[in-house]
């Protein structure tokens, strides 16, 4: 029992050091936008005060402008003028300057106490893990609550790491969908210029792309097999309409015989639309994929709440 009085009071303590933490983090914010702003305005400043400065050296020395004035007789008027706007601007930029650093100031203070805040979260953590071990070793309603709460908890990050393996597998496998979709664009000239006379250097060329093209489908069948096993394991736990294009067979023209190159031209406009097609429903995956960690994440972060406030409860 005194035990759980002294990690109690830890505990509030702790929780009365980072109660401040939404507000400090929203100042933050406003305070590094102002200071964008603050430096801009001050960059203005200074080259505003370079300028009045220079129109007063140019006045006091024998510079076109000085010249011009003593000739008009009124020298003395028109640099009594230029020192007193030369003096505004400074103190204008003076006044940036002092700003500024406080603000700086201002952030590094605010940055600090994050820090505190930081380490305060920490030790709480720790604590709760305490506290968490002391409660599920007693045999009570209170431990089974947890520990379900806890499973739960478990089960929640497991389908949040899947769904993020599938979306790393459908971004790489999108990577290489652009580039075949590139070398097939590049590869709808080729019948033209062979029949304008692209001769031996056209052949040439020509088989140089065929290969890399091979290189890409070889690649992206590897890729498209880890996209489909990760997804497979998504869906075991998540509802996603969607479904994506198999590439098999696909490019399999790239393997005969090149009877004419019109006739690959026209296997090379069905493979581009079929890749077109693959990289949109992809895209399509990707983006429900996102929605869905999203919704993971907010789902995980209301369960921790939860289950913090289960433990913290306990008196």
């Amino acid at each position: 029992m005194e035990e759980y009085d002294r990690i109690n009071r830890e505990l509030q303590q702790l929780q009365s050091q980072i109660v401040e933490k939404q507000w400090i983090e929203k100042r933050l914010h406003e305070i590094s936008a102002e200071l964008i702003h603050q430096k801009e305005q001050t960059a203005h400043l200074k080259l505003q005060l370079d300028k009045e400065q220079n129109d007063v050296k140019n006045l006091e020395s024998l510079s076109l402008a000085g010249l011009f004035y003593s000739l008009l007789g009124n020298k003395d008027r028109q640099l009594e003028k230029e020192r007193q706007e030369a003096l505004m601007m400074q103190l204008k930029y003076d006044e940036a300057q002092q700003s500024l650093v406080l603000k700086e100031a201002d952030l590094q203070k605010l940055t600090k106490r994050m820090q505190h805040i930081g380490e305060a979260e920490k030790t709480l953590d720790a604590t709760l893990e305490i506290k968490l071990s002391l409660l599920l070793s007693a045999p009570n309603a209170v431990a089974q609550k947890l520990k379900k709460l806890h499973e739960q908890g478990r089960t929640l990050q497991k389908e949040k790491q899947e769904i993020g393996e599938a979306l790393d597998a459908a971004n790489a496998y999108l990577q290489l969908l652009d580039t075949l979709i590139r070398q097939l664009r590049s590869a709808k000239n080729w019948g033209t210029w062979d029949v304008l006379g692209g001769g031996m250097l056209s052949s040439y060329v020509k088989q140089q792309r065929l290969n890399e093209v091979r290189n890409t489908v070889n690649s992206l069948r590897h890729y498209e097999s880890n996209f489909r096993r990760e997804l497979s394991e998504v869906r075991q736990s998540i509802a996603l309409n969607v479904e994506v294009s198999s590439f098999e067979g696909m490019l399999d023209m790239f393997f005969d015989n090149l009877i004419t190159d019109w006739i690959v031209q026209q296997r090379i406009n069905r493979s581009l639309a079929s890749a077109l097609k693959a990289y949109d429903e992809v895209v399509h995956i990707v983006s429900a994929l996102k929605v869905k960690y999203q919704q993971m994440n907010e789902r995980i972060e209301t369960g921790e709440a939860a289950f913090r406030k289960e433990i913290m409860d306990v008196k």
